[in-house]
């Protein structure tokens, strides 16, 4: 059984305005449309600066990185804007890392960091 999907929305200002959604739960089949969907209406509020707090991400399936790509896409098409990763737990980065995907986001540890990445 996964674990609830929560997300909360903050902001931080660094060089431009950086939107971050904390996820916390499973990002797996059931859940990850959930994602996709907080995304999208971040990035319908205007917000072109994601950064995705993945701390309490327990497990990601196959599911979870196909929203992943589906925010970059969103944000492409919405007139470009960047997405990047903070602090994901070792089982996240476990997957990452064995397909490749830490190759394709910018991941940060530190959450100062990666809002002046921006």
């Amino acid at each position: 059984m996964s674990a609830a999907l929560r997300i909360a929305v903050s902001e931080e200002k660094g060089n431009v305005p950086v939107t971050i959604l904390h996820v916390t739960g499973d990002v797996d089949s059931k859940t990850y449309m959930d994602l996709e969907s907080k995304a999208s209406e971040v990035i319908s509020a205007g917000a072109s600066n994601i950064l995705l707090d993945l701390s309490g991400v327990n497990y990601m399936g196959s599911a979870g990185l196909r929203a992943l790509h589906g925010i970059v896409n969103k944000l492409k098409s919405s007139g470009g804007g960047k997405m990047k990763l903070l602090n994901p737990s070792d089982a996240v980065s476990r997957v990452m890392f064995t397909l490749g995907f830490d190759k394709f986001f910018d991941i940060h540890k530190n959450l100062d960091e990666a809002v002046k990445a921006f």
